[in-house]
């Protein structure tokens, strides 16, 4: 990753020092991090294979095979590498940098089988804790540095849907479109952060269709849910456009659908629920009588991972605070008629949000 930005050595210190700081008022001596993206976001250090020890006492310490070593001893400034062995030779390692540790904090999604591992490793009488809740906690909030990655990476994912939607023509198929959305996201970012979501016509009710051969005609809306990766960050966004004269039927739920997207981007405030904020939207489709073609929630968190807690969901009882960024994405689904989501990317302020996203709520001609 880059040396500077969301990933410099004082960011990633700033990270690892406000997790040890959540262990010490939990009680705890130790934890575990283990999975990809938690070590990523502490030591800005990408590997398929780690493990970052954070003793309360004795500071960080962070181990990987020899594939790595020598690029972590080079580019982790300030964090102590070593070895993380093999087989036995492992096993005395990790309980050798874990000695004295009786309360021990671990990634609560780790694989039963790994988890299963380090309990056999280290003492039998450590008492295991899950601190995913803390993790979580920390990572919602985005630092000004990520902020401004997540800026960046919504940015390119706007040009992106220019350069798309520019060149859709009718007569594609949704796989063409599809690969289409996946050069420009290597030409404008790295990559994907997901597979885009690509439909005409009535597949557009479906709402994580598998783009397939069916091609775009006149007189057929075109849902495209398309995101890019940039240093590390996630954007996504959605838009709903029509091929050729918008027919009546596709203004009228277009309209609905925008109208809540704005309604709950202009009424939302920190300090709401997810649930409450999620709730805005909603009752302006239910009004309209189409509750229950919105069937999923109107959000979701945005960062090193598409989806990232919390939500803007009808179960998401988290009071949602300034700095967080979530999607803002409410959908009507006719089943056999039409589909229309309208997604954009916000940032919470101390009074409200920013929309990140720019690409306009347009029924762009094709």
């Amino acid at each position: 990753m880059n040396a500077d930005g969301a990933f410099s050595a004082a960011e990633c210190r700033a990270r690892r020092d406000g997790l040890t700081a959540a262990l010490r008022r939990r009680g705890l001596d130790g934890a575990l991090i283990r999975s990809p993206i938690a070590r990523l976001y502490y030591t800005g250090f990408a590997a398929s294979n780690g493990i970052l020890a954070l003793d309360v006492r004795r500071g960080p310490f962070f181990l990987t095979d020899f594939r790595y070593l020598t690029a972590a001893r080079r580019t982790l400034t300030g964090l102590p590498c070593g070895d993380c062995g093999r087989g036995d030779e492992a096993r005395m390692i990790l309980r050798r940098l874990t000695r004295g540790w009786r309360r021990v904090g671990f990634e609560g999604a780790t694989a039963v089988t790994l988890h299963a591992r380090q309990q056999e490793t280290l003492s039998p009488v450590v008492e295991w804790l899950d601190v995913d809740d803390i993790v979580a906690r920390q990572r919602a909030i985005k630092s000004p540095t990520e902020q401004a990655a997540i800026r960046r990476a919504v940015r390119a994912n706007d040009c992106l849907f220019a350069r798309v939607l520019r060149g859709v023509r009718p007569g594609q198929s949704e796989r063409e479109i599809r690969q289409a959305v996946r050069r420009a996201a290597d030409d404008l970012g790295d990559g994907e952060a997901f597979d885009a979501v690509v439909c005409v016509g009535a597949n557009a009710a479906e709402c994580h269709h598998v783009p397939g051969a069916d091609r775009l005609l006149p007189g057929q809306p075109l849902l495209l849910d398309a995101g890019l990766r940039l240093g590390g960050y996630c954007s996504d966004l959605t838009r709903t456009v029509f091929c050729g004269r918008p027919s009546a039927r596709f203004r009228e739920i277009f309209r609905l659908v925008s109208e809540a997207n704005r309604t709950a981007i202009r009424r939302l405030r920190p300090g709401m629920t997810g649930a409450e904020i999620d709730a805005l939207a909603r009752e302006v489709i239910a009004r309209a009588g189409h509750g229950p073609a919105f069937g999923h929630s109107l959000g979701h968190a945005l960062g090193l991972e598409v989806h990232e807690t919390p939500a803007f969901a009808p179960s998401c009882a988290t009071v949602i605070r300034p700095g967080m960024v979530l999607t803002v994405e409410p959908g009507v689904y006719l089943p056999g008629e039409l589909g229309v989501r309208v997604e954009d990317v916000v940032l919470i302020t101390g009074t409200g949000c920013e929309i990140l996203s720019q690409t306009p709520h347009l029924q762009a001609k094709c």
